[in-house]
């Protein structure tokens, strides 16, 4: 696969006909149960498409339909993914912890025909939100038979539409000629944003921009053109990154996925040991943060050992970072250290197999990438949106970078990035999106010329590394005037083991707070003492601001923040403007009543 001058020339259903015509007896995936890793073939993957594409046929699933999934990362949304794609169709992830009614806003503004679904509980909520979905036709249980539907809708199991289908099946040719009829530019995933920024908007997907966000994963990682590499798939599909990588990368790469529960990944690292990793910061937080506390519980000698390795790390990743070579008696103390600590320690969690790793979604804490690195794990970040489906941006080359950068473009050519004249960060690729599903005005009001707006503001180094400083819709404006992005503030806050969640407060006010959600691994104590603790951690981050960046004040949240009541997304992302309609009270205290709301909603009414 030349990444260079990549060309796309089969659809996704096209590439597993490939490869179950060339090496159906290879291990294509696998997934986890009752304790233990079952393989599928390539071939077997095939059969259990086509049998399902042709039970999906036989139920009226046409070209251009919407079906939509909802379960946890397992083979059977992959297989359901790419069935739907087969007959031309094209799939809605739904998250498994939407609610009813965004599942309900999901189907009635995608006008899918079918559903499938996991649990019982995916199927109670369907069966609560029938009647007003208009086009479904079908629903389809997992695990279970759906309940009592309207009459106008068909349930059944998936096994068994898997077996009617099969009925249907004389052979590969008949799944070859459905496939035959699909093109490369036919939408093949709708995917909906978060949120985060209002009403959530279906990312339509062709076939062929996401093979170009292929294109860009490989990139991550050349070898997976060459030789077999292992990556855990416990992220659920419906979200962009992981489809790509679990679901869709393998098609044209070497790379197996094993699928498991979210509540089972922790043993599956362990017992998979994958050489590939691409998560969001929370996951590489937390391993590190059970890492970091083992030293404790061992014995005092090998505590110094301990001590003496992080000592090498340290300054190796120092020198790293400023692109100095590390003498060679200090870069024999951290071979030793690699070897005989830091590889032990990644062991116990099964990261020890993984040289290069990636993280993306969201603002990765400079301390968590840095402790990686010092434990011999090339963690880099890398840069994607659910409109790029890939990685447009990242460190494809450069080993060990200084944390707080995502990097350069890919390679490619067609591949850009420009910096508008406000600091918006303006892309041009071949995996951009299609458009946003039936909405031409907002899909036209994210493009200027063909360049794609991301609405995130950079800065590029003279040696062309790209650095993010905030979203251009969470500037803050003060009531001075001063703009100012909160994102970095936050980011540097939650490097604290004290602090889960902070929001930076201050638009049309006259200084900053901030509102903190503690962790949840808080030791037990007074509210005055959190209060005293949290306290230092702003003074810590003060000391490196500039006045009027500064926190004046801070309030502890009195509950987690919520999906539930809007405050978080289906995929965790904190939801700004619900958060502070949540606590409004809260930040009113902190301000005082001499605070004047009404200049407060002039300057918010105001364009960014």
């Amino acid at each position: 696969m030349d990444l260079t001058n990549f060309q796309p020339t089969r659809t996704l259903p096209g590439l597993l006909l490939d490869r179950a015509s060339r090496e159906p007896d290879t291990v294509a995936l696998r997934y986890w149960r009752d304790g233990a890793a079952q393989a599928v073939t390539w071939q077997s993957y095939a059969d259990r498409v086509r049998d399902l594409a042709l039970g999906l046929s036989a139920q009226g699933v046409k070209h251009g339909d919407r079906v939509a999934v909802l379960s946890s990362a397992r083979p059977e949304w992959v297989f359901t993914a790419l069935a739907v794609q087969s007959v031309g169709g094209v799939v809605v992830g739904v998250y498994p912890t939407n609610s009813p009614a965004e599942i309900e806003q999901l189907l009635v503004h995608s006008e899918a025909i079918a559903f499938v679904g996991e649990t019982t509980t995916d199927l109670t909520k369907i069966a609560g939100i029938a009647t007003r979905t208009p086009k479904l036709q079908l629903v389809v249980g997992i695990d279970d038979a759906p309940p009592e539907l309207p009459q106008r809708i068909k349930g059944t199991r998936w096994e068994t539409l898997r077996e009617e289908g099969a009925r249907y099946a004389d052979g590969p040719d008949r799944l070859s000629k459905l496939v035959s009829a699909g093109s490369l530019d036919d939408p093949a995933v709708l995917f909906y944003t978060s949120g985060s920024t209002g009403a959530p908007k279906g990312v339509t997907h062709s076939h062929r921009t996401l093979q170009h966000s292929i294109q860009t994963v490989i990139g991550l990682y050349p070898q997976l053109i060459s030789r077999d590499h292992d990556v855990v798939g416990f992220l659920p599909l419906a979200h962009v990154a992981p489809a790509v990588v679990s679901v869709f990368t393998p098609l044209l790469s070497r790379l197996v996925v094993t699928y498991c529960s979210i509540s089972e990944y922790e043993d599956v690292l362990r017992a998979v040991r994958p050489t590939v990793v691409l998560w969001p910061p929370r996951f590489y937080e937390k391993i590190a943060g059970k890492l970091i506390a083992r030293p404790a519980t061992w014995p005092r000698l090998r505590c110094y050992a301990y001590d003496a390795a992080m000592w090498a790390g340290r300054r190796v990743a120092e020198l790293r970072w400023s692109r100095r070579r590390p003498s060679l008696l200090l870069r024999i103390a951290y071979a030793a250290a690699l070897r005989g600590v830091f590889l032990p320690l990644r062991a116990a969690v099964g990261m020890d197999r993984v040289r290069i790793a990636y993280t993306a979604s969201a603002a990765m804490p400079e301390s968590v990438l840095a402790i990686w690195q010092i434990w011999g794990l090339d963690l880099r970040e890398c840069y994607g949106l659910t409109e790029t489906a890939g990685t447009p941006i990242a460190h494809f080359s450069q080993k060990f970078p200084r944390p707080g950068f995502i990097g350069k473009e890919f390679s490619d050519p067609r591949f850009q990035v420009k910096v508008a004249d406000d600091g918006e960060m303006l892309l041009r690729a071949p995996l951009l999106f299609a458009g946003y599903w039936r909405n031409p005005a907002e899909t036209e009001e994210v493009f200027e010329d063909d360049w794609f707006c991301t609405g995130d503001l950079m800065e590029r180094t003279l040696q062309g590394d790209i650095r993010l400083i905030g979203r251009k819709k969470d500037v803050i404006i003060t009531r001075g005037g001063k703009t100012i992005n909160p994102q970095p503030i936050e980011t540097r806050l939650r490097e604290s083991p004290l602090i889960n969640e902070a929001i930076v407060v201050g638009d049309g006010r006259k200084y900053l707070t901030v509102l903190f959600e503690p962790s949840t691994n808080v030791d037990e104590q007074s509210a005055e003492a959190l209060a005293e603790r949290l306290r230092a951690e702003v003074d810590r981050v003060n000391a490196d601001l500039a006045r009027v960046e500064q926190l004046k004040d801070f309030c502890i949240l009195p509950r987690p923040l919520q999906a539930e009541h809007g405050e978080r997304t289906a995929n965790g992302k904190m939801k700004r403007n619900a958060v502070l309609r949540s606590f409004a009270t809260l930040i009113d205290e902190m301000y005082g009543a001499n605070d004047d709301a009404a200049i407060a909603n002039h300057v918010r009414s105001k364009p960014n």
